[in-house]
């Protein structure tokens, strides 16, 4: 009788820790990175990281190294681990549409970073690349108008492989041709991809100097790689920010220095990237923890923008430290 009761009374007790979901708390989150030798991709895998050790939760990284074709066959790699939620971050739908059907199948919810929802996921956690497009470009027009009353000529680098970078020079496009904005020109456009970003658009932009020299006034690529590219280029073509100029999106450590020493790269709409991971971490922890329906966790859009700030001299911090953002979650 003794034997009986105090099985009865472990039986009891797992019920009741189970309830009380501490056992659900030992998650495994499989994350997939487009490329860690990005620092977006690098702070974004940090939030988690981070979010992850508050919550005890164990997280394995896979880095695509920059072949975003690889997306979907590591989906599935971690569908075939059983892995309780699987997060994205930078991919492309048409990339990760393979993966997510299969992980669907398996009833394993899918979490996106800066990755356009496909059928089931769950959340994007993102920045609004629409908004950002045009702040960027309407910063471009009113610094070529404070150098040169009478206005001035732009080229622009895109990267069109990933849609965040599609709608980022679609917006600046529209700013540039807009009839407001008539005294200034687009004279070129060209674009880079995920592989060749290092060296491109250091190439293109020492060519559109020989081409165009003075009459370019702002060379503007997608995301920061571009602008280091571009900024390195002009300065070893004798030129400064006097003479041309480079912004762009995401902010990092190197972007920083080079906005502090007074480079061509002049100012960048910082991205909070780990905040991606927050809202991506809520979500993990309202459904997948706690049980909760995704419609009662996340907006109807499934898309939650993530707050950016615009850095330039007068605001750049210093070295060692970081943007303060201020952004708390989904919660």
């Amino acid at each position: 009788m003794r034997k009986i009761s105090c099985s009865l009374l472990i039986v009891l007790l797992f019920i009741g820790i189970m309830a009380t979901g501490v056992f659900a708390e030992n998650i495994k989150v499989g994350y997939i990175a487009s490329n860690m030798a990005a620092d977006s991709n690098v702070a974004a895998y940090a939030g988690m990281e981070a979010y992850a050790e508050r919550e005890g939760w164990d997280v394995e990284l896979i880095d695509c190294q920059g072949d975003i074709t690889k997306f979907s066959p590591n989906i599935i790699n971690f569908v075939s681990k059983g892995v309780d939620a699987i997060a994205l971050c930078c991919s492309e739908k048409s990339l990760i549409e393979e993966g997510v059907a299969a992980a669907t199948k398996a009833g394993i919810p899918v979490f996106l970073e800066d990755t356009e929802n496909i059928g089931e996921t769950i959340v994007n956690g993102t920045s609004n690349c629409w908004a950002m497009g045009a702040l960027l470009g309407s910063q471009v027009v009113d610094r070529i108008r404070a150098m040169k009353p009478e206005g001035g000529n732009v080229a622009l680098i895109g990267m069109p492989d990933l849609y965040v970078h599609r709608q980022r020079l679609q917006m600046m496009e529209a700013v540039f041709n807009s009839p407001e904005n008539e005294d200034i020109n687009i004279l070129a456009v060209e674009a880079c991809d995920v592989s060749n970003w290092p060296t491109v658009p250091y190439e293109i932009t020492r060519n559109w100097i020989t081409q165009y020299g003075d009459d370019l006034d702002a060379i503007i690529g997608t995301w920061d790689g571009i602008g280091w590219g571009i900024s390195r280029a002009i300065l070893d073509s004798g030129m400064t920010k006097d003479n041309i100029f480079t912004m762009s999106i995401d902010g990092s450590d190197q972007t920083y220095d080079l906005i502090r020493r007074g480079d061509p790269f002049v100012a960048v709409i910082a991205q909070n990237f780990s905040g991606w991971s927050e809202v991506v971490g809520d979500a993990i922890q309202a459904v997948v923890v706690e049980g909760k329906n995704p419609a009662d966790v996340v907006p109807v859009s499934r898309t939650v923008y993530v707050p950016y700030k615009w850095i330039d001299s007068t605001n750049v911090p210093d070295k060692d430290e970081g943007v303060e953002f201020g952004y708390e979650g989904l919660f």
